[in-house]
């Protein structure tokens, strides 16, 4: 199961990478970028693979002050619920004697 998964991401990830070097190549034409402290001409190839840079890590910094924590609660939730159903059967083990 390992392996097809395993392959499975290794094809996604190459046919990524082809069509962003397909891409890069056919999209060479400059553009100027106004950006808070200025302006600059770069390849709009550039201005894509910065762009989905910047996506990658707004949502790995909402993955880890988000997502994260609340993983944690729910993992604190469920022990303090398990220890809860184990004090519930030791109880009713006593109640039925």
């Amino acid at each position: 199961m390992f392996w097809i998964k395993f392959v499975l991401i290794a094809a996604i990830l190459l046919v990524v990478l082809l069509l962003g070097v397909e891409f890069s190549t056919l999209h060479t034409e400059l553009v100027t970028v106004n950006y808070l402290l200025g302006t600059t001409t770069v390849e709009l190839a550039w201005v894509v693979v910065g762009a989905f840079a910047a996506g990658v890590l707004v949502t790995a910094l909402v993955g880890t002050f988000v997502v994260v924590p609340l993983r944690w609660r729910v993992a604190r939730l469920r022990q303090k619920v398990s220890s809860q159903e184990q004090e519930i059967n030791l109880l009713a083990k006593k109640a039925g004697r």
